[in-house]
């Protein structure tokens, strides 16, 4: 074997193809190594193939297609004509992908449009107002209440990471594509303090804010992903009055233990051996919010406690626990 030989990997890192792409080129018959050991199959490679082999990983950066390098080496003096070729396709291409990016960008800037009862809006901001966050420097969003239009049904979401409110208001005459703003809370009570009209629009986009006749700025904010917060495992439900429940925690100290057993409920003040707990004041904004004489207490495999009306399981007040011990 002679003395100047590379081999594969001294000719990648000389400026060739990556590794996997020389034994590709070997296997096509664009760049045969010069010796190949009959014992390990290992390829080696002349000096003077490290020049092949830059123009190789310069063309296949560039996107020509393995026919077009076969031309360029198989007749260097038409390299030009096929290099303007794809030079052109590469035009067109670029013009192609610039005018699909800017359909996307018109898609991406289209508002949701739907009309609403007033009525149910101004209830639905009532049920989530108490689950709004301050001002936090992570998640700004918190401050405001986050409208997911989305099908037959707009939410109001309003969260303040130790708890979570969902109220849920039919939609007509949906168009514009599902989306999700951060409406800042100062418009919603405006909203609420009218006067409206008996049905009314709702907008949502990027930089389009209204809500019955309301105009605002949307927060630029991301907001969590509520939805994913609402999934949980294997859960305990109970249905329950919402007055007993209300008796139930009457007098008892800040935080309440929640037991569901055997389609009942149990509350009582921490005993020894609790290891969660739920905050009295959240738990009974959370049934004044729901608006419904029976509700439905679940206990998710989190111990997150949610508490809904029985006859609408999509209005949800979501309580994080009060771990107990260390």
């Amino acid at each position: 074997m002679p003395d100047d030989l590379l081999s594969i990997g001294a000719l990648a890192r000389a400026g060739g193809p990556p590794v996997s792409a020389l034994r590709f080129y070997d296997a096509a018959g664009v760049l045969r190594p010069a010796h190949v050991d009959p014992a390990t199959g290992y390829r080696w490679y002349t000096s003077a193939q490290v020049h092949t082999a830059r123009l190789l990983a310069s063309l296949r950066q560039a996107g020509l297609p393995v026919s077009d390098l076969v031309a360029v080496l198989e007749a260097p003096h038409e390299a030009h004509a096929v290099l303007a070729r794809h030079r052109r396709r590469l035009e067109d291409d670029l013009v192609t992908a610039r005018a699909h990016l800017d359909a996307a960008a018109e898609i991406l800037t289209q508002s949701g449009r739907c009309s609403v009862v007033a009525t149910e809006v101004v209830a639905a901001v009532a049920a989530v107002r108490h689950a709004v966050g301050d001002d936090d420097p992570q998640w700004p969003g918190l401050a405001g209440v986050l409208l997911h239009l989305d099908g037959t049904t707009l939410r109001l979401v309003a969260c303040d990471r130790s708890r979570l409110a969902v109220a849920t208001v039919p939609v007509r005459q949906v168009s514009g594509p599902p989306v999700r703003v951060v409406a800042p809370l100062t418009l919603l009570d405006q909203v609420v303090a009218g006067p409206l009209p008996d049905v009314g629009p709702v907008v949502l986009g990027a930089g389009d804010l209204e809500i019955l006749g309301r105009r605002g700025e949307p927060l630029d904010a991301a907001y969590p992903d509520y939805e994913r917060l609402l999934r949980s495992g294997t859960s305990r439900t109970v249905t329950v009055a919402s007055q007993d429940l209300v008796d139930g925690v009457d007098g008892e100290d800040d935080v309440v233990v929640v037991r569901l057993d055997q389609g009942r409920v149990g509350l009582a003040p921490p005993a020894a051996g609790d290891t969660f707990g739920y905050s009295r004041e959240f738990l009974l904004d959370a049934v004044r919010a729901a608006r419904a004489e029976r509700l439905a207490l679940t206990l998710d495999d989190r111990s997150s406690l949610a508490v809904a009306p029985a006859d609408r399981p999509d209005d949800v007040g979501l309580m994080m626990p009060i771990r107990l011990h260390p």
